[in-house]
Formats: structure tokens, C-alpha cells, sequence
């Protein structure tokens, strides 16, 4: 059992998140809770929005119109902003209470998740008393108030926020400047330790002013792996009404189709091209995270909608149900649906971008295609298509080994000790 060396008695941990369920941050969060209780560690999740029933999930007293006015604000703010980039924007400068709810709990470590929606304030962020561990789920933390650039963008949280160097297609009031600048002026005499889940991630964070000169490490999201691996093909299509006879290709995420983060667009143009390489009569789309009509035909191939699927036993067996899974997303930390996807032993297809390539071993257990190459995409998809069958099923060993909750724990529990280690030197006469 992890214990914590100057005590001798289980690490204790509390992790922050806005949700324990609502996207692939709240999940990988509720994820990295459970692997902590099951390898001994005194483990809490703390959250805004509860879902799940677990007695261990707390959920944080909120000022209910301290909130809306917060997000009133924040609505109305952006309305003075013109940016091409849809994605969105966080400004946590409203304090909710966050920092004294959780002061007042008897823990070793406080671990951050995603925290937007003003799950805790920027300058709340300062007065926590106990030692911050921040698991980076987008690039928020060292940036303004973006949590992924566009391709084109200037990485300006590498050099920080000028008046010359915001990106082409924005104007009105720079709220990306002032949020970073508050940031560094909240954080200038705070000590971070931060988590890249991908390797890309901590690579930023390191380049990064804001964050350049805290600890980083990067250690990727477990999976419960035993749930997610590889299960009969033909049980797990017949589940969902799927095709024997034909070669099934997946793409999914939430909502998969509406997020232009996710790359539909970019599928949707590779379909022009798949048809060189397969036989749209012996091919068939399955798009989870979405709902669309009955008998749509893109580019000539079948597509079936399976609608989001939120029991994860369920999921597992979608996947089980793929020869090939594709996410074409244009920026990402580590995507769950390819962590998954691998575990259950299925060959995924996406561009070279963010953490991708810690899950997908190129022309292996997968295709990494050249970034927006829609053309390469769909030879991707080809070459992952004319590999699917046992051998893959194999190759998920790779997945399995890298994101084994053990494993995750144990990198885990190493840097805490290494952070309460130079805590209690620190704090030596």
C-alpha cells in the first residue's frame, strides 16, 4: 500500500474536476481516482457536477447565482471577441469558494483535472495550502483563455501575450492577454507540479513561460484494462446491428460530428479519396457520439449512427466491433476513444498531432497520417483496414502495458513522494 513516508500511513488524495462524467477529462479523472483506491491510496474526487452515485465523488457547494452571474459574464465577455476558433474559452477570475472547501479537508495532495466553468478561480488557485498536482487535459493552465489553438495559430503561451503576435483571425478585446497576464501575476509565488498525460502536452508546458519553470513529468492516463480488451467480434456486431460481411470502420467521440475539433469534416473529405482503396458495397461506417437518418450514404459508403454510448461495457464492445478506428482530430491531449480503442485490440487511424503518437505505433498497431492530409488519411485507413483480424487483437498487449493502472499509480506515487520530499526539506531551518 503507497504510503506516505513521513507518516507511515496511505498517501492521502483529493482530486478537483468539474465533472466526474461529462467528457473525456471527467472520465479520465474519475479513471485516475479508481486505479488510486485500488492500489491502496486514500483516494476523493471532488466535483461541480455530479453523475455517478460513488460516496467517494464529492460534490462542491455552489453560490447558484455567484454562478450564473459568472457565466452570464463570461457569455457577454466574448461577445466583444471575433476568433475563428470555436472551441471553448474559460475564465475562472470569479472565486467560488473552491480553495477554502478544500483547505478544510485533511489530505497530502491536491490533484487537478479539467477546471473550467470556474470550478476554482485563478487567484483561489494561489491559497491552496497543500501541495498542487495539475494533470494537464488541454493547454489552458500556461495559456489565456484557449484550451486548443487552431493549426495556424502563434503559440503565443511559448513567448508570451503581445499586442503582436495574436493571431490573424481575431479582434475586439484581447481577453487571451489579460487572462495570462493575471495568471502570472496570480501564480508568480506559487509552486506547481504538473502531469502531461502526452508527451506533446508536457513538451508545451515545459516551452511554456507560465509553466517553464515548474516540475513536469509526463505520465499517461490508465485504463481499466480488463474491461477494455479485445471480445468476439461477431457477438459484439450483432450487439449493434452491425454487418458480418463487411469491413466496419469507426470514428466517435463526443459529440462527435458537431465538435470541429474531432475532424468529421476531415473524414468526411477522406471518403473521396477511400473509394481508390475499398469497395464502399463492402464497407460500412459506425459513428458513435452522434445520431443521424437511416441509410445516409457519404461518398458512397453506408453510415450508421450508434448514438452516444455511456456504459462503458457497452462501449468496450463497440469497439470490439471495429476492424478500424479513425479520429481525425486537428489537436488533442491524449483522446480516450484511441486509448480505448487499442486496448480492445483495434486497429486507429489519425493525424500526427498532439498525443497521438503515444497511443498509435505507425504502420503496428496503427496509422499516424501526415496532419490534414486527407489523402494520406484515407490510405491510413486502407492500410489499418488490411490488417484488422487476430494479429491486432495481439498487438493491444501494447496499449494494455501502456496504461495499466498499476503502472499509472506507481508514477503517480513517485512524484508525490518526490513533492512531499522537497516539501518538508523546504520547510527545514
Amino acid at each position: 500500500m503507497p504510503e506516505n513516508a513521513e507518516t507511515d500511513r496511505p498517501l492521502r488524495v483529493v482530486h478537483l474536476c468539474y465533472s466526474d462524467s461529462m467528457g473525456g477529462a471527467a472520465i479520465g479523472a474519475r479513471r485516475s481516482h479508481q486505479a488510486m483506491l485500488s492500489q491502496g491510496i486514500e483516494s476523493r474526487l471532488v466535483v461541480v457536477h455530479k453523475e455517478t452515485d460513488d460516496p467517494l465523488v464529492i460534490a462542491l457547494p455552489r453560490k447558484q447565482l455567484r454562478c450564473l452571474l459568472a457565466r452570464r459574464g463570461a457569455w457577454l465577455i466574448n461577445k466583444l471577441r471575433r476568433s475563428d476558433n470555436p472551441i471553448i474559452r474559460t475564465f475562472n477570475v470569479v472565486p467560488m469558494g473552491t480553495a477554502e472547501f478544500l483547505n478544510r479537508m485533511d489530505v497530502d495532495i491536491i490533484q487537478m483535472h479539467w477546471i473550467g466553468e470556474d470550478t476554482i478561480s485563478i487567484g483561489e488557485l494561489a491559497k491552496l495550502n497543500k501541495p498542487v498536482v495539475w494533470k494537464l487535459p488541454d493547454i489552458w493552465g500556461f495559456a489565456g483563455t484557449e484550451h486548443y489553438l487552431l493549426p495556424d495559430d502563434p503559440e503565443r503561451y511559448r513567448e508570451g501575450y503581445r499586442a503582436d503576435n495574436r493571431p490573424a483571425h481575431e479582434s475586439g478585446l484581447d481577453f487571451d492577454r489579460l487572462v495570462w497576464n493575471y495568471k502570472r501575476r496570480c501564480w508568480r509565488d506559487t509552486e506547481l507540479n504538473i502531469v502531461g498525460p502526452s508527451k506533446w502536452i508536457s513538451d508545451c508546458a515545459k516551452a511554456s513561460l507560465l509553466f517553464g519553470r515548474y516540475r513536469v513529468r509526463h505520465i499517461l492516463n490508465p485504463v481499466d484494462t480488463e474491461l477494455y480488451a479485445p471480445k468476439d467480434k461477431k457477438a459484439s456486431r450483432d450487439a449493434f446491428g452491425l454487418p458480418q460481411d463487411k469491413c466496419v470502420i469507426m470514428f466517435g467521440a463526443l459529440s462527435s460530428t458537431r465538435d470541429p475539433r474531432k475532424g468529421f469534416h476531415h473524414l468526411k473529405a477522406a471518403l473521396g479519396h477511400l473509394s481508390e482503396y475499398l469497395d464502399p458495397a463492402n464497407t460500412v461506417f459506425a459513428i458513435l457520439g452522434a445520431r443521424g437518418p437511416a441509410g445516409q450514404t457519404i461518398a458512397g459508403f453506408e453510415c450508421r449512427y450508434l448514438g452516444t454510448v455511456k456504459d462503458e461495457e457497452k462501449l468496450a464492445t463497440a469497439y470490439s466491433a471495429a476492424d478500424v478506428f479513425v479520429l481525425p482530430t486537428e489537436a488533442d491531449n491524449l483522446p480516450n476513444t484511441i486509448k480505448e480503442a487499442c486496448c480492445c485490440g483495434v486497429a486507429c487511424v489519425g493525424f500526427d498531432v498532439g498525443g497521438l503518437p503515444d497511443m498509435i505505433d505507425h504502420l503496428e498497431t496503427g496509422y499516424l497520417a501526415q496532419p490534414f492530409d486527407v489523402e494520406d488519411l484515407a490510405k491510413g485507413i486502407t492500410w489499418a483496414a488490411n490488417q484488422a483480424g487476430p494479429d491486432m487483437s495481439a498487438r493491444s498487449e501494447r496499449a494494455v502495458t501502456r496504461h495499466a493502472q498499476a503502472t499509472a499509480v506507481q508514477h503517480y506515487v513517485d512524484f508525490y513522494r518526490e513533492i512531499l520530499a522537497a516539501r518538508e526539506q523546504s520547510a527545514k531551518p
